[in-house]
C-alpha cells in the first residue's frame, strides 16, 4: 500500500512540483543577475542539503531534503542593514539586492511568477500543436429513434445553426435552449450537404433526442499561439474569480487543496499519459505564477507591495513595520496551508 503511494503519487508529485519551482526560481535567478546582483543560494526544497555544486559565480545549486517549494538567497536579502556604503565593501554593495532600485528588485520580484506564465504558454503551444484541442462542432452525431429529433426529420451529420434565432456555435449550447422550453417547441435551423433548412422539435423532458460528439484537431504554430492567449486568458479570468467568489462568500472553501491533493492530482494526471500530465503542469504553473502575485507579504506580490509603498513613502519602511508585515504574511500563508490540508484529510473519511 505504501509503495503504490509512493510510486503512483509521490514520486509524480516531486519530479512536476521540481520542475515548476525550478522555472520560478530560474525566472528570479536571471534577472537578478542581468542586474548585477549576486546569487548565493539555488535551492529546490528546503532544510538539509541533500547534494549540490557551487558554479563559477560561487552561487550553489542544491537539492534539499523537504521537496515542497524553493529560493533563491541574493546577497544581502537577510540582513539589509549589513551592506554599508564605503569604499572597502563597494563591490559587495553592487551586488546586494537591497541596493538596487525599486525598479529592479520590482523587476527581480516579478520575474519568478512571469517566468512560470511563460512556461504556461509553453506548454500550451506545444500541446495545441503535438496533442490538439477539442472542438465541440454542433454537430449530430446520433439521433435516437422514435424521439422529438427523430420525428422531426434530424438526421445524423445535420449541423446545428440556430435554435429560436439564437446562433448555435458549440453543441454544449444547445442544452440550454432545450431546457428553456421544456413542454414547448423549438425552431430549429439546420445545414445539410449544404443546404440550410428548418423544422420545429418538440421538447419532452428537456430531451428532444440527440447526441453530439467532441473532435480532435490539431493546430499550426499560428494556429496554436492564438489559441493558446485565449486559453492563458480564460485560466487566469477562471482562477481569479473563484478566489474572488471564495472571499466574499459566493464559493465554498472546501475546493482549497494542499500538497496531499495536489500528490493525489498529481499520480491521477501522471497515469494517463504525458498529455494529461503537460495539461497539469500548465494549470499548476500558471496557478503558482498567480498565487506569488497576491499582495501578501513573504510573497513576491507581497514584497512589490512593499516596493510601491516605499516608493510612494520616499523611503523604506522602518524595520519594525517590515516585521510586522512579514509575521502578517507568515500566519496567513501558514493558516492557509493548515485549512487546505485539513480539507485534504477529510477528503479521505467521504
Amino acid at each position: 500500500m505504501m509503495i503504490d503511494i509512493i510510486l503512483n503519487n509521490l514520486i509524480p508529485f516531486i519530479i512536476i512540483l521540481t520542475i515548476l519551482v525550478f522555472v520560478h526560481e530560474l525566472g528570479h535567478y536571471l534577472i537578478a543577475r542581468k542586474n548585477g546582483v549576486k546569487v548565493e543560494v539555488f535551492s529546490i526544497g528546503f532544510g538539509k542539503e541533500l547534494f549540490g555544486f557551487t558554479d563559477k559565480n560561487k552561487t550553489r545549486w542544491k537539492f534539499s531534503l523537504i521537496p515542497l517549494g524553493g529560493y533563491v538567497k541574493m546577497h544581502g536579502d537577510l540582513d539589509e542593514a549589513s551592506t554599508k556604503k564605503n569604499e572597502s565593501n563597494k563591490i559587495i554593495a553592487e551586488q546586494s539586492f537591497h541596493e538596487k532600485t525599486i525598479h529592479q528588485r520590482s523587476m527581480i520580484l516579478i520575474a519568478g511568477p512571469a517566468a512560470n506564465f511563460i512556461f504556461s504558454f509553453v506548454l500550451l503551444i506545444f500541446i495545441n500543436i503535438f496533442f490538439g484541442i477539442s472542438i465541440d462542432r454542433p454537430i449530430i452525431s446520433y439521433v435516437e429513434k422514435d424521439m422529438p429529433a427523430f420525428n422531426s426529420g434530424l438526421k445524423e451529420g445535420d449541423l446545428i445553426l440556430e435554435i429560436d434565432g439564437n446562433k448555435i456555435e458549440k453543441f454544449s449550447q444547445i442544452k440550454k435552449f432545450i431546457n428553456a422550453k421544456n413542454n414547448e417547441s423549438v425552431n430549429i435551423l439546420f445545414s445539410r450537404d449544404g443546404k440550410v433548412s428548418e423544422v420545429k422539435v418538440n421538447v419532452i423532458n428537456n430531451i428532444i433526442g440527440i447526441k453530439g460528439k467532441i473532435e480532435n484537431k490539431k493546430l499550426n504554430f499560428a494556429e496554436s499561439l492564438k489559441e493558446s492567449i485565449l486559453q492563458i486568458y480564460n485560466f487566469t479570468k477562471l482562477t481569479l474569480v473563484g478566489v474572488y467568489e471564495m472571499i466574499t462568500g459566493n464559493r465554498g472553501t472546501d475546493e482549497l487543496g494542499g500538497p496531499i491533493r495536489i500528490a493525489e492530482l498529481s499520480g491521477d494526471f501522471w497515469s494517463k499519459g504525458l498529455h494529461s500530465t503537460l495539461w497539469f503542469m500548465m494549470i499548476i504553473s500558471l496557478n503558482l505564477g498567480l498565487i506569488n502575485l497576491f499582495p501578501i507579504p513573504m510573497l513576491d506580490g507581497g514584497h512589490l507591495l512593499l516596493n510601491f509603498i516605499e516608493f510612494i513613502n520616499g523611503g523604506p519602511l522602518k524595520k519594525k513595520y517590515l516585521e510586522i508585515a512579514h509575521t502578517i504574511g507568515f500566519f496567513i500563508l501558514i493558516s492557509l496551508m493548515i485549512y487546505a490540508t485539513y480539507n485534504d484529510i477529510l477528503r479521505f473519511f467521504k
